[in-house]
């Protein structure tokens, strides 16, 4: 069938997406640092955007551009700024600061923000770079890219399966003093960089929303339903799985782009989930 061929690809890409982000999300809302996904996205994005610009400026001296050159560019910036974000973050948890960090997360992503969008109205073709960054080409994606972010997420989920167990005594005990762990800051840090190396590919793949929907909904989702670490990443990718087949069918039926359709659906189930637990409380305490 045509929609199989054609959607087949952007399914793929989703998968992978929803199988790093589901594990990343529950840690986030442990945490309760909800916006550090959208922040370490936007703050990578301005990397790529900065690097696109010193591209554009170069290539107009240069002859023989190798857009090979770009793409690769702008992941190191990416990553770099990425990294740079991870560190400050790590440090910036301290009872000393009186700001909550949640705060300045979003300080930090409405600078970044801020920054791209001045940079990329001053170059060629800006609203397509925005709209890009914001909600990504899913429909549009190549098999080199989603192989990239195989990888990526392949690699870095080998990192947390064998150290799960550090990971997830820092984020149960993220607001406590004590943790049980030695040098929590390194260990905090990694956290943080390893999320943001998924960040910069899932971005460049989904766009900015759509990564933090996939991050921030299946999670909540299974936040309702379980406690334990296993049953709610089982739950969310399982429910991020069936909503993006609905998503990308009904994208497909409807001739709209996929990721919006997507993030809609998420919304909805999120709702129906909140709504059906409500309805169930005053049952169960009876």
């Amino acid at each position: 069938m045509e929609i199989l061929e054609f959607m087949f690809i952007p399914f793929t890409a989703c998968i992978l997406l929803i199988s790093s982000n589901v594990y990343f999300g529950i840690h986030v809302l442990k945490r309760e640092i909800i916006f550090i996904d959208i922040a370490l996205a936007q703050i990578a994005a301005l990397g790529g955007t900065i690097a696109m610009v010193i591209s554009d400026i170069t290539s107009d001296s240069h002859a023989g551009h190798d857009h090979g050159e770009d793409s690769v560019s702008s992941f190191i910036f990416s990553v770099l700024f990425c990294t740079i974000a991870a560190f400050i973050f790590s440090l910036l948890k301290s009872k000393k600061i009186k700001i909550p960090l949640e705060a300045l997360i979003g300080i930090a992503y409405a600078v970044a923000t801020t920054a791209a969008v001045i940079i990329l109205d001053k170059s060629a073709g800006s609203d397509v770079h925005i709209h890009d960054m914001l909600t990504g080409a899913l429909l549009w994606v190549g098999w080199d890219q989603v192989v990239k972010l195989a990888i990526v997420v392949g690699l870095v989920g080998l990192f947390h399966v064998i150290f799960r167990k550090k990971f997830f005594k820092l984020s149960d005990n993220y607001h406590k003093t004590e943790t049980g762990l030695k040098n929590k800051g390194l260990w905090d840090f990694l956290f943080y960089f390893s999320f943001g190396i998924v960040i910069v590919q899932a971005v460049s793949v989904g766009g900015i929303i759509t990564v933090f929907a996939f991050l921030i909904i299946p999670a909540s989702i299974s936040a309702l339903y379980a406690t334990q670490w296993y049953s709610r990443i089982f739950i969310g990718l399982g429910i991020g799985a069936v909503v993006t087949l609905l998503g990308l069918y009904f994208s497909w039926e409807l001739d709209v782009p996929c990721s919006p359709v997507i993030i809609m659906f998420l919304g909805v189930v999120l709702l129906i989930s909140l709504l059906y637990k409500k309805l169930l409380k005053p049952k169960t305490e009876a």
